[in-house]
């Protein structure tokens, strides 16, 4: 009798781990993204502007990997430093995987966010974050690719993450504030295939 017992747990166990394994592989294979996936993707303009070390930086310069843009700028108290706390956690959460990605910013207010003042900035938060910048007349163009208006001293800008794939697409955006688990999820989902 003991051993009937004994053989129906185990086939329990069995049926339990097989059903785990199954519904892991089925999510692996079915992702949903937290973010809005552009149908089909495009491709993203390149641009190239001043990095907080003074150097000229270009999106073009991270191909191979994905790129999480956002627009904002260093004075502000709210959205901007939360936003970039946010995608401070998503590094970190991801681990070994964080060196596919890049998280550049791209001011919105090029008066007062120097190379130097994004660099500041940025080392409150990650050190290969990028900070971007440039005079208004190279700024523009930037803007107006990713349907960024920019008013009140740069105190509006857009309410949007752009992710752009390894292949320089424009791959998805995500409002501001999405959730953490949510771009991580995308992100881990992206990294790990390979």
């Amino acid at each position: 009798m003991d051993k009937k017992y004994l053989l129906i747990a185990l086939l329990l166990v069995v049926v339990v781990v097989g059903a785990a394994i199954g519904y892991t592989l089925y999510k692996s294979a079915n992702h949903t993204f937290a973010g809005s996936l552009i149908t089909p993707s495009r491709p993203a303009d390149d641009f190239t502007l001043i990095s907080q070390t003074g150097e000229p930086v270009s999106l073009s310069d991270f191909s191979g990997k994905y790129v999480l843009i956002f627009f904002g700028f260093t004075n502000c108290t709210d959205e901007c430093p939360l936003t970039m706390g946010y995608l401070k956690q998503v590094r970190q959460r991801l681990g070994s995987q964080a060196d596919q990605v890049q998280v550049l910013l791209i001011t919105s207010d090029p008066a007062r966010d120097t190379p130097e003042a994004l660099g500041r900035y940025l080392n409150n938060f990650d050190p290969t974050f990028i900070g971007l910048t440039g005079t208004i007349e190279e700024m523009q163009p930037v803007w107006a690719s990713y349907g960024v208006t920019v008013m009140d001293d740069g105190e509006t800008h857009s309410s949007y993450l752009y992710l752009i794939d390894r292949d320089g697409n424009l791959m998805a955006t995500y409002p501001l504030l999405t959730t953490i688990d949510g771009i991580t999820a995308d992100m881990d989902y992206l990294t790990s295939k390979q």
